[in-house]
């Protein structure tokens, strides 16, 4: 059992709100131990990675004081470990730097910028010690409870990701009673954590607040927007066409990279990716079987290199003893393929190839070979 470990096991009191203190000092760690054991849960970790495992595996951890200069991680890498996880209970968490004589007002300053919460100066007191984990554990119970029981995400006014749910539930069962179609829509900041490292909090959340404008603006308000995770959002489209949704998502695209921050003198390029589902079998259709398909999309976007949309448009199925040829129109697909509707033509090659089969036997094995060539 390491030193760290069997500080925080022997540390459990039971208090109220469980802190964690992470140092690579044992004298510091031990002085936290003694200012607020009496008063509080505390627990320790002695560099920023461990800190950030426990962070990740404790959900009882309320308020985070940690150091800036640690080995393994520092204190700035957990900052943005912690201000840009996924988890909304984490992304929240209060993280008060503990800053000493080394640490002038620049790093204090690229602290802030990273998300810190509040700072306390080395060599600190049992007063001021107590009086920051006091308030701060008191603010994280009261928006536990909030983020819970919300609807709405703070940022951006849009709905969050259990109201989403919600919404596009009841869309997925509007079209499914009228016989229309529905697409959604997984969108994604491209490169965000580095982003985040270079524009800071404040400028990260201002760019999550354009982007969150560009989407209302693009969308008709029967449509649901929603924030859904730090640099995510999903977008609901009922009775939307597969054409009409994929001209939607890419001009949101070209919205978006049209977005130019400037750093130091830098131009920073702000791009997303968007994964675009359009689905068939509505009636056999769940949310999370929809939204998993749109975020599969949304990978392969993002690792061709982003600033792109992906689409998977279903084939609908063909009606048992249907006569498969008046499915598709050869000549139809043509004009819309003309017309640059490539989502709707890509979405009926299977019924083409399932149309033109019988012809295909027919040929002989030098109109295949040919076939292939042109294809080629």
């Amino acid at each position: 059992m390491s030193e760290a470990v069997q500080e925080s096991t022997s540390s459990e009191s039971g208090g109220e709100a469980r802190i964690l203190l992470i140092d690579d000092s044992k004298v510091m760690r031990k002085s936290a131990l003694k200012m607020l054991g009496g008063d509080f849960d505390v627990v320790v970790a002695e560099d920023g990675e461990q800190g950030w495992q426990m962070i990740q595996d404790d959900s009882r951890i309320q308020v985070v004081f940690t150091d800036l200069n640690m080995p393994k991680m520092n204190g700035y890498q957990l900052l943005e470990r912690v201000r840009t996880a996924s988890d909304v209970g984490i992304r929240n968490l209060p993280v008060i730097v503990v800053t000493g004589a080394e640490n002038d007002d620049e790093a204090k300053e690229k602290a802030l910028e990273q998300g810190a919460t509040d700072f306390i100066t080395k060599p600190f007191n049992s007063t001021d010690l107590k009086a920051r984990a006091h308030a701060h554990a008191s603010y994280q119970r009261t928006t536990k409870v909030l983020q819970e029981t919300a609807t709405v995400d703070p940022l951006t006014g849009l709905a969050n990701e259990r109201s989403f749910d919600e919404q596009f539930e009841k869309d997925l069962s509007f079209v499914v009673r009228h016989g229309q179609s529905i697409a959604i829509m997984a969108v994604e900041v491209d490169n965000f954590r580095e982003l985040f490292l270079k524009i800071g909090r404040k400028g990260a959340d201002s760019l999550i607040q354009q982007i969150a404008k560009v989407l209302v603006k693009s969308v008709r308000k029967e449509d649901c927007v929603a924030r859904i995770g730090l640099a995510s959002f999903a977008v609901s489209l009922p009775t939307a066409s597969a054409d009409g949704a994929a001209k939607l998502a890419e001009r949101i695209c070209q919205s978006v990279s049209g977005f130019k921050a400037k750093l130091r003198g830098e131009t920073l390029s702000i791009t997303v990716s968007i994964g675009l589902h359009v689905p068939a079998n509505l009636a056999q259709a769940s949310v999370a079987d929809l939204r998993t398909k749109a975020d599969d999309c949304l990978r392969l976007a993002v690792n061709a290199g982003g600033n792109r949309v992906q689409t998977l448009v279903d084939a609908a199925p063909a009606k048992p003893g249907a006569d498969i040829t008046a499915l598709v129109s050869i000549d139809q697909l043509l004009a819309q393929l003309a017309r640059g509707e490539t989502a709707a033509v890509s979405g009926a090659i299977p019924q083409v190839l399932a149309q033109l089969k019988p012809l295909l036997k027919l040929f002989s094995s030098e109109q295949k070979a040919q076939l292939r060539q042109q294809l080629e």
